[in-house]
């Protein structure tokens, strides 16, 4: 009975190193987008923007994204955004946006899609000739397909720089954007960017390079995690 004991234990324990050396494995074997985290990765943004559309009323743009994760290692999200604009008074614009939105889980390589629909306002204002303050003040639906929708708004507060006589720099700013749900009644996100650097290409088009903290919490944790984000913003006036 004691040697049937000894034996049964022996080929337990190579079981359970079996089994552990294969999580091991597997979890060290897995891609870079299964273990990629917010805090202190850093992220590459790019964005095309095209303004199709503009007179003294209305304007009419649309917008891609590309987000690459864990040191710009993966594809972790796009981003498809056309924008309908009134500009309802001098300092004051409406607009309505419809947002696709693909974006890697974190187990994985698929891919979670989101569609979001919000309405924004955004007033602003000249401080002189060169300064400006702005905001943007969104409410929107977001719907993840398998999951249950909530709303969320969107809170931006700018301050720009028009730039003159510097060869093709035309504009500094820095801006912070808060995002609150409403189901969990709370701030969940934050993006600062300390400078925003804008750049005038040619008549038509302009390029944006920026650095940007985002910090996040997830689920019910009261903790923050920060990445960092460098992104490029080409814009085309059509």
């Amino acid at each position: 009975m004691l040697l049937a004991l000894m034996s049964m234990s022996i080929r337990a324990s190579r079981i359970i190193k079996a089994c552990t050396a294969a999580i091991i494995l597997a979890f060290t074997s897995l891609p870079s987008t299964a273990k990629a985290e917010l805090d202190n990765d850093v992220r590459l943004w790019q964005t095309l923007g095209i303004n199709f559309y503009e007179d003294a009323d209305w304007r009419v743009t649309a917008h891609g994204q590309t987000r690459f994760f864990d040191e710009g290692k993966f594809l972790g999200a796009w981003l498809l955004f056309p924008t309908l604009e009134y500009k309802l008074h001098a300092n004051l614009d409406i607009g309505a946006t419809y947002l696709l939105e693909d974006i890697r889980s974190d187990c994985g390589r698929d891919y979670d899609r989101l569609h979001i629909f919000w309405l924004h306002a955004s007033p602003h204002w000249k401080l002189n000739e060169d300064w400006q303050f702005k905001m943007r003040h969104v409410l929107g639906r977001r719907a993840i397909e398998s999951q249950r929708d909530y709303w969320m708004s969107r809170h931006l507060f700018s301050i720009n720089y028009k730039v003159e006589d510097a060869w093709r720099l035309v504009g500094l700013s820095a801006n912070t954007e808060l995002f609150y749900r409403y189901d969990d009644n709370r701030l969940f996100e934050n993006r600062f960017i300390p400078v925003k650097a804008t750049f005038k290409l040619n008549e038509k088009t302009k390029l944006s390079l920026f650095v940007m903290a985002q910090s996040r919490r997830y689920g019910r944790c009261s903790s923050w995690e920060t990445g960092y984000v460098f992104g490029q913003s080409l814009s085309y006036k059509w």
